[in-house]
């Protein structure tokens, strides 16, 4: 694969850093987390992400400011939130609740969140000092055990740049074991920087080809590859990378794509892949963003079909493991 000539790119990425220094916007926190880096975790979720994943379980964090959810199963049609919004986005038609989400998903104020008593419409997304998430680590730190720590996922957590350094430096400081999930599409040498902060990455490989890539995700894969052959290449970081596959029915689950992408891996000097089955956890999130989720009749691909994929893994030399059962 590396007849491949991969180029490292280190020009600007067209992307929006939705926070500042002083705050992060971060749409979940999840303590007691067991998959997402070794041990106990606390895995906190950042808006904002350069990708727009066709199957993105995830679609609150591609945000850069708080938005609206509306559940119908907790919605009572009292009309609450209709005579509160002062845009007049929100309507009654046929007996259906409909939002203009041209309007919500741009608004700042969200009165139909604090009109609504049944917990209908709730805001995703809040911003927190790194004072704010230090102290939430403390409280949980007793619970992590000697291999735990924080996990900064999304969205894509490195996205917010002038928040996320300082953190990583912070939580450095305070010896706090640090897993990301990334998509690894930033900029390489702001990149580069961050991971020195970083002991274990989670990094994405959705597909090999780059157009089929850009069709899937809106980016090509190059900037993605280059990055992640930078982390294999770096013997000045002892942190660990764990590639993931996302594994879509009909999509990126070929021979041919998976074959290529242990070859690239192994070419890279890391030794593993973690194939992800597709599941359909994130349609219930679409439909309260007022989306259609395009993926809602497609089934998780076979357990058979995985573990003939985990065998073509593994006949390139590496070792993979399937799902969320990690050997760590």
């Amino acid at each position: 694969m590396k007849s491949m000539n991969i180029e490292i790119q280190t020009s600007k990425t067209p992307w929006v850093d939705p926070g500042t220094r002083e705050q992060g916007l971060i749409f979940s926190i999840q303590a007691h987390s067991v998959h997402d880096g070794p041990g106990a975790r606390t895995t906190v979720f950042m808006s904002g992400c350069p990708l727009k994943c066709v199957w993105c379980c995830n679609p609150e964090g591609l945000f850069n400011q708080p938005v609206m959810l509306h559940s119908d199963v907790k919605c009572v049609k009292c009309g609450a939130c209709i005579a509160a919004c002062p845009h007049g986005a929100v309507s009654l038609q046929d007996g259906v609740l409909t939002f203009d989400r041209s309007l919500c998903n741009q608004c700042g104020t969200h009165e139909c969140v604090d009109a609504c008593l049944h917990e209908g419409n709730v805001i995703s997304g809040k911003w927190y000092t790194i004072n704010e998430l230090m102290r939430v680590f403390e409280r949980d730190r007793m619970f992590w055990g000697s291999k735990g720590g924080v996990t900064f996922s999304g969205g894509e957590p490195l996205m917010q740049k002038r928040f996320m350094l300082p953190l990583l430096k912070k939580c450095k400081d305070s010896y706090i074991h640090v897993t990301i999930e990334t998509t690894s599409h930033l900029p390489s040498d702001y990149f580069m920087d961050a991971i020195r902060y970083v002991d274990w990455v989670f990094t994405d490989i959705k597909h090999m080809d780059p157009e089929r890539h850009r069709e899937l995700t809106g980016v090509d894969n190059r900037l993605i590859l280059a990055n992640i052959r930078r982390m294999g290449e770096a013997d000045w970081w002892q942190g660990i990378v764990v590639p993931r596959i996302p594994v879509i029915p009909g999509v990126n689950d070929s021979e041919e794509n998976i074959r290529e992408s242990a070859k690239f891996v192994k070419s890279a000097g890391l030794e593993v892949i973690n194939l992800l089955p597709f599941h359909r956890l994130g349609e219930s999130k679409y439909r309260q963003l007022g989306r259609r989720y395009p993926f809602v009749d497609m089934k998780p691909p076979q357990q058979k079909h995985m573990e003939h994929l985990q065998n073509i893994v593994q006949s390139e030399g590496l070792y993979a493991f399937v799902g969320h059962e990690t050997p760590f």
